[in-house]
């Protein structure tokens, strides 16, 4: 059987270290393209994507908007920006299945994807990639892809409180950030890609049908260092109200609400796991404790391994986001 072909893409708006570890990845993991639509048009990342084989750059610049929305212009909610970037890449790669996903998260494959998608090929079906977020056993990590996984307890929801304890009021089905997971699609029919699923048509809503695969799994990141966690829910605390209900779900705007309680005891007390809270997790089948290393990939790829440390990533975080920086400051960063 002929393996299925499969492309990445992704709206991005991170530090240069974290794109090259993404699109290393995948096309060192089989993905035949990577599409990488910067959401800054002047982003100088451009550039250095460009130059590898397999990524396709699209700087999201006035032009590009007035062709995608050109009604409108620039969508202000970040969701429709990737969406629509999405589905435009969706016509244009040469691949056989497409997958949206964000720049801190990474398919990890227990079995061939390519294989895989070759089988569910014809059946009418998107394929769903369950989520393992990222953990944290040490409260001052020194690599951002440090970790372990938990997994989401939506097969055990009559359970998830006991399980969850206190926390629960911070999460979607054990899941601080999303618990939906990521999708794959045909490029070919009337498929429409969102953000965790898929639609069919052009008419009113109508979710695909999905089964989940039996050998890939979406590692969700959530941040690629407490800094780049608490930033991101800072720039979602700049939203009005009414449009942050829209991006995220409740329990990130529980996470949100309480920042101006301790930034990183915040972070801190959700995140960071002990060996005692992990062997809980792991007698439930909620915990991975296998590490994440994208090195030897991106040696393969880029033929270098740029600076992977948390220090030479928040510091990069720091120019890039000097606003929220100093918002987080001012709350007691």
């Amino acid at each position: 059987m002929r393996e299925a072909s499969w492309a990445v893409v992704m709206t991005a708006d991170e530090p240069l270290e974290l794109l090259l570890a993404n699109t290393a990845w995948h096309l060192a993991t089989g993905a035949l393209e990577v599409h990488v639509y910067l959401d800054r048009p002047d982003d100088p990342a451009a550039e250095a994507l460009a130059a590898i084989a397999g990524v396709v750059v699209t700087r999201c610049d006035t032009d590009h908007w007035a062709e995608l929305a050109p009604n409108w212009g620039r969508p202000p909610l970040q969701m429709r920006r990737q969406a629509l970037n999405a589905n435009h890449a969706r016509l244009h790669t040469r691949a056989d299945w497409i997958i949206h996903l964000d720049a801190d998260e990474f398919l990890r494959q227990d079995a061939a994807l390519g294989r895989e998608l070759a089988c569910f090929t014809g059946m009418d079906h998107e394929i769903r990639f369950p989520v393992w977020e990222r953990a944290y056993l040490d409260a001052a990590p020194t690599g951002i892809f440090d970790g372990v996984f938990r997994t989401t307890t939506k097969p055990l929801r009559p359970m998830a409180a006991a399980i969850l304890g206190d926390d629960e009021r911070y999460m979607i089905d054990g899941m601080m950030g999303h618990s939906e997971g990521k999708c794959a699609v045909p490029t070919e029919g009337n498929w429409r890609i969102g953000i965790h699923w898929s639609f069919r048509g052009k008419g009113p809503q109508t979710k695909s049908n999905r089964v989940p695969s039996p050998g890939v799994r979406l590692l969700h990141f959530d941040g690629l260092t407490p800094l780049h966690f608490l930033i991101k829910l800072v720039r979602y605390a700049g939203h009005e109200a009414e449009d942050l209900v829209r991006l995220v779900s409740e329990n990130r705007r529980v996470q949100i609400a309480e920042l101006a309680l301790g930034p990183r005891a915040l972070h801190d007390r959700l995140r960071v796991l002990d060996g005692e809270k992990c062997d809980w997790l792991a007698g439930f089948g909620l915990m991975d404790r296998r590490g994440f290393d994208p090195r030897p990939e991106m040696e393969r790829v880029l033929g270098r391994v740029p600076e992977l440390s948390v220090d030479a990533f928040d510091a990069a975080l720091r120019a890039r986001y000097p606003e929220e920086v100093a918002a987080l400051e001012a709350l007691g960063l």
